[in-house]
């Protein structure tokens, strides 16, 4: 993620030079079309993408107490004044991870929503989308492939206990089955010592030592 910072932050410094080149002021805002819905037109100068980087930057290194504030902060904006730019803070916020409001799934879904109505993003608003949205897929095919790789673990462990259960049951029943063959051998030769010790008392044959 500190890598996709670096970026946007190259992307803000060569928006900033291109927009002060194009109007020959560096003072000049370029126009931003206005959100449907909005209910005003809203403007948008290119050095505002700072607005995204502060967002993200609070939510990585931010202590749980000003993470919870930003990230409701762009929830609130994003809800009741749903302009391209509180949208895109949101989706931004959501696809950033390590803190408590980070929702990936989320953040696809609304980027890719803005990216599908890229009429209404700056070129450099469109290059953020564009970065995060790949990130965030190869971070959820990452989650899938290991979320399922436990779950072949969580099997095969299961799989070697049963093995294992039914291994140690076999071996028991083996066991029981040798002490009643000892026991029942036992009991036989008992019974011959007992026949042979009579055959000698009738006979008055000495016993054998």
């Amino acid at each position: 993620m500190r890598s996709g910072l670096a970026i946007i932050g190259c992307i803000a410094l060569t928006a900033c030079t291109g927009t002060g080149a194009l109007s020959g002021s560096g003072d000049a805002s370029p126009a931003r079309t206005p959100d449907p819905g909005a209910g005003a037109t809203s403007t948008l100068d290119t050095r505002s993408l700072g607005i995204y980087l502060e967002t993200m930057q609070a939510l990585i290194d931010g202590d749980p107490v000003l993470q919870a504030e930003v990230f409701e902060n762009a929830a609130t904006a994003a809800e009741f004044v749903p302009t391209t730019t509180n949208r895109l803070r949101l989706a931004l916020a959501l696809a950033t991870p390590g803190h408590p409001g980070a929702d990936a799934p989320q953040a696809q879904r609304l980027l890719a929503e803005l990216l599908a109505a890229g009429d209404t993003l700056l070129p450099e608003e469109q290059v953020l989308v564009i970065i995060h949205l790949q990130e965030v897929e190869e971070r959820l095919i990452l989650d899938t492939a290991a979320r399922q790789q436990r779950e072949r673990d969580a099997a095969e462990i299961a799989r070697l206990s049963t093995d294992a259960a039914a291994r140690l049951e076999a071996a028991q029943l083996e066991n029981q089955r040798l002490r009643d063959e000892l026991t029942d051998a036992q009991q036989k030769l008992d019974a011959i010592t007992s026949i042979e010790r009579s055959i000698r008392d009738r006979d008055g044959a000495p016993d054998l030592p």
